[in-house]
């Protein structure tokens, strides 16, 4: 579990995010992502949740399983912002 302070954090992650093939899709669950690596194939699970106000993020990869950033945790976190903001105008 990665707990989400600002974006710079996910920066690294963030830059192999964009060089890799990632397809990101929303479960039936609010909050959770299946992130897809059209390269090989692997499929991680992306959940987002707030605990006592703060803000956290889990994958799991085997990075984000060491609690480390990666790469679809900050390709579904781009998406997830999206569709927070987007349900919140309706």
């Amino acid at each position: 579990m990665i707990r989400l302070v600002n974006a710079k954090q996910l920066s690294k992650a963030t830059e192999r995010a964009k060089a890799s093939r990632l397809f990101v899709q929303p479960s039936s669950q609010l909050r959770q992502y299946h992130v897809t690596n059209r390269e090989n194939g692997a499929r991680y699970t992306v959940d987002f949740f707030i605990k006592d106000g703060r803000r956290f993020g889990h994958c799991t990869c085997l990075a984000g399983r060491n609690n480390i950033a990666c790469k679809h945790l900050s390709a579904a976190a781009g998406y997830h912002v999206a569709r927070m903001a987007e349900r919140a105008g309706q």
